[in-house]
């Protein structure tokens, strides 16, 4: 027996029988009925069995984006005992039972899809009978004999989201698998919330020094030495934000990143900040080579005394966990938005600073002017 989830429009005499004669229990109407299996987002749903049972629904696309990765499937050849779903979270629901036949098992990897799939049931409208589905890359074909040509299903843009059905005393009395409505054209990430907040706080914020060091003219020198001191090093900054929805729809998958990344800011009341970017990134991941430099100078020394010189920046690093909408934009024009957990991660560095201080004392040194390191120039 075959049951379709469609708007019923006509009311002529007949079309009304018909209804009830395909539906033997309003219990399996759409319109009676009101959970995440009747959410939108998902292909024509039909389903194949018999009448009656304990009604179950596993669909978790608008509640957490979850798509089914694994199904093991009971069954010997009078029909199908019981299901195990699992998702893409790792947790498994099962209905029905094991009974004491067949064990099969599809295993499903990260963004691959139904290109097609058939349900029978038993041949007397009893029970559920057979399940084959056809991927791009295996086919799953369990259950008895078939006893007739089935049913194929709708299965839209081909990513498996869940299931829904009822169970029997030994048998599963019926099923329909539910599928995305269309092909993913993008995934979008907004509303980006961070828990907590890292803006104006100084977490794994410290200098990072291109030069460091104290430069002297020695006592003997016949006058003052005029020297700079410039800096400048090439350094890589990274964002990156880190979801699952990657992973559960492909790694090929367009992702955009609706956010304002972090840079490092100087505090109006001393130090070096977390601060929020004027502009907005939509890369999931951005890498950058940036040259940090300043310089100090021309200065000059006189005989016999030195200076503390520092060219540094503030380097950030940070992970930072926060909340977000994932939007799945359909190729249809359709969407489904649902609530994910998320990660960011990054390196940044502060423009750098540059200061040349007086010797705590006068320096003794002898000969030349003591080892300038690179970037120092006298004479």
């Amino acid at each position: 027996m075959r049951f379709t989830l469609l708007p019923f429009i006509r009311t002529s005499v007949f079309a009304t029988w018909a209804i009830a004669a395909v539906l033997p229990t309003e219990r399996l109407s759409l319109t009676k009925r009101d959970d995440s299996c009747d959410s939108g987002g998902l292909a024509p749903i039909e389903w194949v069995g018999g009448s009656g049972g304990t009604y179950f629904c596993e669909n978790r696309l608008q509640s957490s984006g979850e798509v089914l990765t694994g199904l093991e499937v009971w069954s010997d050849d009078k029909g199908i005992f019981g299901i195990q779903l699992t998702f893409s979270s790792g947790t498994s629901v099962t209905y029905g039972n094991q009974g004491n036949g067949r064990t099969d098992n599809l295993n499903l990897a990260a963004g691959e899809m139904v290109e097609s799939a058939r349900l029978w049931g038993n041949g007397r409208g009893q029970h559920l009978g057979h399940i084959y589905i056809k991927t791009d890359k295996q086919e799953f074909d369990v259950g008895m004999p078939k006893p007739n040509d089935g049913f194929a299903a709708n299965v839209g843009g081909g990513l498996l989201m869940g299931a829904f059905g009822y169970t029997g005393d030994k048998y599963l009395t019926s099923i329909a698998f539910l599928y995305l409505g269309a092909k993913i054209d993008h995934i979008e990430i907004g509303n980006v919330q961070f828990d907590p907040d890292p803006t104006g706080t100084s977490t794994n914020i410290a200098p990072v020094y291109i030069i460091d060091s104290t430069f002297g003219n020695p006592t003997n020198s016949t006058g003052p030495v005029p020297f700079t001191v410039a800096g400048a090093e090439a350094v890589t900054t990274s964002t990156t934000w880190t979801q699952t929805t990657t992973g559960k729809f492909g790694m090929s998958m367009s992702v955009e990143v609706e956010a304002k990344p972090f840079g490092i800011g100087a505090k109006i009341t001393g130090g070096f900040e977390w601060s929020v970017e004027h502009s907005t990134s939509k890369a999931q991941t951005k890498t950058d080579t940036i040259t940090v430099t300043n310089t100090v100078g021309p200065m000059s020394l006189k005989p016999g005394y030195g200076k503390e010189c520092k060219i540094f920046a503030q380097k950030g690093e940070g992970n930072f966990p926060y909340m977000s909408t994932v939007t799945l934009k359909l190729v249809d024009g359709n969407e489904v938005s649902y609530q994910e957990k998320g990660e960011l991660q990054t390196v940044q560095y502060s423009k750098a600073d540059a200061s040349c201080v007086d010797a705590n004392q006068p320096i003794k040194w002898e000969g030349t002017l003591r080892n300038p390191p690179k970037g120092v120039t006298a004479g």
